[in-house]
C-alpha cells in the first residue's frame, strides 16, 4: 500500500470530527485530489468520502453504544454540524434512528471490528438470531465456502455475513455463526439474488467485551448470487489492519416487524419469529 494512502488514512482517522475535504485530504499527502481519489479507492477498496463517512459512523455508534452522550453531542464529535442531518443519514445506511440504536439488543448482538475496538456476541444469541432472521418471500440461494483461521488463534467464535454493501452499516441481508478452528468449511443459507459482500469476523471461543484480537477478511469485490450459480468463496482470515474501513452492524432484526414502538415512543426490537 502507497505510504500517501496511509497517511491520508491516518489523517481522516485523527480529523474526522472536522468538516473535511478531497481537497483538504488529498493536500495533507501533497497529491492531486483526482489522482488521490484513484489510488486511495484502488488500495482501501472504497473512495475517500465513503471511507470518512465509515468511520464517522463506527464513532457514531461506539459513542451511542458506550457513553451517555446525547445524540447533539454525538452529532458534533463526528464531524456534522445538523442533528436533522445526521439523523437522516443514520436511518437511511443503518435502518434505524440514533435514539433506537441505542436499545439493549442492538448492543448485545453488536458486531464491530476495527483496529482498536471489537466486539462479537455469544455464539449462542448469533445462532439465535440467525434462525429468527425473517425468511425470504422470494428465491433464496445457498453461499458456501472455507475459513482459513491461524492455528495460533485456537479455536474461535466465528460469523459470515453477507452484506449488499462493502462498507455495510446496516444488518447483513444472510449470515451464519459457528465454532472454527484452523480451515473451517461453512454454507449461508437464505441469500437472497444479487451482488454482494461476504464479511467474515471471528475472536477466540470466549472472549468478551472490547477485544483486540479480532480476525477479519472479505471479498474485496462482490459475488454473485442467482440461480443456477453455485458461489464458493475462500477468505483467509487476519488481524484487523489500522487501514480497513472499520465495521459496527448489528445482527438485530431492524425491519418494520422486527420493530415495536411503544406509547411513550421509546423504540424497542422484539426478536422476530420466524
Amino acid at each position: 500500500m502507497e505510504k500517501s494512502v496511509r497517511q491520508a488514512v491516518a489523517f481522516i482517522r485523527s480529523r474526522y470530527d472536522e468538516p473535511l475535504t478531497l481537497n483538504e485530504v488529498a493536500a495533507e499527502v501533497f497529491v492531486s485530489p483526482y489522482h488521490f481519489s484513484r489510488i486511495f479507492s484502488r488500495a482501501i477498496g472504497l473512495t475517500p468520502g465513503r471511507y470518512l463517512t465509515a468511520v464517522r459512523l463506527f464513532a457514531a455508534k461506539r459513542m451511542l453504544l458506550t457513553t451517555d452522550l446525547t445524540v447533539s453531542d454525538i452529532v458534533c464529535s463526528v464531524g456534522y454540524n445538523s442533528v436533522g442531518t445526521f439523523t437522516s443519514r443514520f436511518t437511511r445506511a443503518v435502518g434505524m434512528s440514533p435514539t433506537q440504536y441505542r436499545d439493549p439488543a442492538v448492543s448485545r448482538l453488536l458486531v464491530a471490528a476495527s483496529d482498536d475496538f471489537a466486539r462479537l456476541p455469544d455464539l449462542a444469541d448469533m445462532i439465535e438470531a440467525s434462525r429468527s432472521r425473517p425468511q425470504l418471500n422470494g428465491c433464496a440461494h445457498s453461499l458456501s465456502g472455507t475459513l482459513d483461521i491461524p492455528w495460533s488463534a485456537g479455536r474461535t467464535d466465528a460469523l459470515v455475513g453477507v452484506f449488499s454493501d462493502a462498507a455495510p452499516q446496516g444488518a447483513p441481508v444472510a449470515f451464519e455463526a459457528f465454532t472454527a478452528r484452523g480451515r473451517t468449511e461453512f454454507e449461508v443459507t437464505g441469500v437472497p439474488s444479487g451482488p454482494h459482500h461476504v464479511i467474515a469476523v471471528a475472536m477466540p471461543h470466549g472472549a468478551r467485551g472490547e477485544q483486540r484480537r479480532v480476525l477479519t477478511a472479505n471479498t474485496r469485490g462482490h459475488v454473485k448470487i442467482a440461480c443456477g450459480i453455485n458461489t464458493y468463496v475462500s477468505l483467509s482470515m487476519a488481524p484487523t489492519e489500522e487501514t480497513a474501513p472499520p465495521i459496527a452492524v448489528t445482527l438485530a432484526d431492524t425491519s418494520a416487524s422486527g420493530v415495536e414502538f411503544r406509547r411513550s415512543g421509546d423504540p424497542r426490537l422484539q426478536p422476530t419469529v420466524a
